[in-house]
């Protein structure tokens, strides 16, 4: 598996552009001629495998039945890519909720509840079993 683990939001965030057009379904379809996103930087992503895809996928699931509240912060993050605050348009009329109201949490703990999510992530990835961090 080519996965760097000091790197996770990156393979996060490659996951989740892998992830996207499968929200919804139980078990991800394969996809070859999928065009490489840009990230939020502008800059190229560059495409997850899909053996370690999958395999974060089996991850997320798991994510999703033993702590759905970080399954829910993770999903918004990676997958959805929803912005972390309000966004409005001109006329300050709301165009995408943000994660902190949507969430009803801090700054703060966003931070610490995402950190929390990838590091648990990152443990059953390379341990191959169900490990979260409380």
């Amino acid at each position: 598996m080519e996965l760097v683990f000091n790197d996770i939001k990156k393979v996060c965030t490659q996951w989740g552009y892998w992830a996207t057009p499968r929200l919804g379904t139980e078990y991800p379809c394969l996809s070859v001629s999928i065009p490489v996103p840009i990230d939020e930087s502008k800059r190229r992503a560059d495409p997850i495998s899909e053996p370690l895809a999958e395999e974060i996928e089996r991850c997320v699931l798991v994510m999703r039945k033993t702590t759905p509240e970080l399954y829910d912060l993770f999903m918004a993050t990676y997958a959805y890519r929803l912005p972390l605050y309000n966004e409005y348009d001109r006329n300050r009329v709301l165009v995408r909720m943000g994660i902190l109201e949507r969430f009803g949490i801090g700054r703060r703990t966003y931070f610490e509840r995402l950190k929390i999510a990838e590091i648990s992530l990152m443990l059953m990835l390379s341990q191959k079993n169900c490990i979260f961090i409380a």
